[in-house]
């Protein structure tokens, strides 16, 4: 039996107001203890004292709680209160259902691979879906070099770069042409955005790969990791960029599917879905 959640509101998102006044109640008659937040990110330490963390909103809400919940080891789970969702598993009605069993602990955890990035002058930070090296400017193509140790893997010009987890394999790494990776596969994916060169493809590379990022030619390249995040300015490179030790809890329903998400997200098979 879980003795304490944490719920993380988006309080922009329609009736998640409404859908967490509701699970704060079942709490209550339970026995269990709920604390609530719409802070954007969450606050440090807010999951501290937490079994679990339950987010509503969508996959960017839980974004914006997965360096916390890293940290302190806490699951997180989603209500998707959001357009597609692949993190937020739980829909409103099913959350109605099956919270009374994620109190009383009937539910798995997933591990979830990050990203961790290291820029030159030091900073360190993760990322759950991917990293995004661009054109400072968005509006022109850029020249980067990547590195495997030192080795030199290819120099790439185009609209940008995608360095995505499994996790991320279906947010922008899918929309520009990469591969959709199963969660538990361990390893590390680079796509490139619109390539001058149409022999560029995907690459996916194991997760004890760490690899080294360059600008060429005195280009200015901005930095985005899951989509927030940025960081720009001669400073960040060459940028490192490896899977971290740390992993995300993701608190997921007993018989979750992933393909049945897939069918379900991605429309396959039609109306059959």
């Amino acid at each position: 039996m879980l003795k304490r959640i944490a719920f993380v509101v988006n309080s922009q998102k329609p009736l998640a107001g409404e859908l967490a006044d509701f699970l704060q109640g079942v709490c209550k008659e339970h026995g269990v203890d709920s604390v609530r937040s719409s802070d954007y990110p969450i606050a440090e330490g807010y999951l501290d004292a937490a079994d679990a963390c339950c987010v509503l909103g969508g996959d960017g809400t839980i974004l914006s709680a997965a360096p916390e919940s890293m940290r302190s080891g806490v699951p997180v789970f989603g209500v998707n209160q959001g357009k597609l969702g692949f993190l937020a598993t739980y829909s409103p009605d099913t959350i109605r259902e099956a919270f009374q069993d994620v109190l009383h602990g009937k539910f798995d955890i997933q591990k979830r691979s990050v990203l961790h990035c290291v820029t030159a002058d030091g900073q360190h930070s993760l990322a759950l879906n991917d990293a995004v090296i661009k054109s400072a400017d968005g509006r022109r193509l850029i020249g980067l070099q990547v590195w495997c140790e030192d080795t030199l893997v290819t120099e790439y010009f185009s609209d940008g770069l995608i360095f995505s987890t499994p996790t991320g394999s279906t947010a922008y790494n899918l929309s520009a042409g990469g591969p959709i990776i199963m969660p538990g596969a361990e390893v590390l994916v680079m796509t490139p955005i619109c390539p001058h060169s149409l022999s560029n493809r995907s690459l996916v590379l194991t997760r004890d790969t760490a690899l080294t990022v360059g600008v060429m030619e005195n280009a200015k390249a901005q930095v985005t990791l899951d989509g927030a995040q940025r960081f720009d300015g001669e400073e960040c490179f060459p940028l490192k960029i490896y899977i971290s030790r740390r992993e995300l809890p993701l608190l997921l329903p007993h018989g979750y599917s992933y393909f049945s998400i897939l069918r379900q997200k991605l429309n396959w098979g039609g109306e059959r879905c």
